[in-house]
């Protein structure tokens, strides 16, 4: 795809946008979905930051199956002494967030089916504009 083609795809979504603001949307898009695709589930809030809570993550850890996830904590509480950071050091805490990541992308992690569905989505309009040229 060049300038061309991105001003002619401007031109018919009427769009008052450069080539230029454009292909830096593009990027920021193609940014955003790498984000998406590795966002975490935030799987437990306001663990308590106690022997029966460091027990049970210890426990999830144990039997978690390591190939395909993985298990962060955050720090939560009172940010008046430790910062004001997004978290607090788990030393510190009051309580804590679990947070599970996904590490393989198939058929058991959601994201598998958005990125095929915007990759078929992608290929259709690819050949819906090829069409439209070969109209014109």
């Amino acid at each position: 795809m060049d300038d061309k083609d991105v001003m002619k795809a401007i031109r018919n979504c009427g769009t008052p946008m450069t080539h230029h603001k454009f292909w830096s949307k593009a990027a920021l898009s193609k940014a955003a979905r790498k984000a998406k695709a590795d966002k975490c589930v935030h799987f437990l809030t306001n663990m308590p930051n106690s022997k029966e809570g460091w027990a049970f993550i210890n426990q999830m850890k144990k039997y978690l199956h390591k190939g395909r996830y993985s298990i962060r904590l955050k720090g939560r509480g009172s940010r008046k002494v430790h910062g004001n950071q997004s978290f607090i050091p788990l030393q510190h805490a009051e309580r804590y967030s679990v947070y599970i990541d996904q590490k393989i992308v198939d058929g058991n992690n959601p994201v598998f089916y958005a990125l095929n569905e915007y990759k078929i989505r992608q290929k259709l309009r690819n050949l819906r504009s090829e069409i439209d040229e070969l109209l014109k």
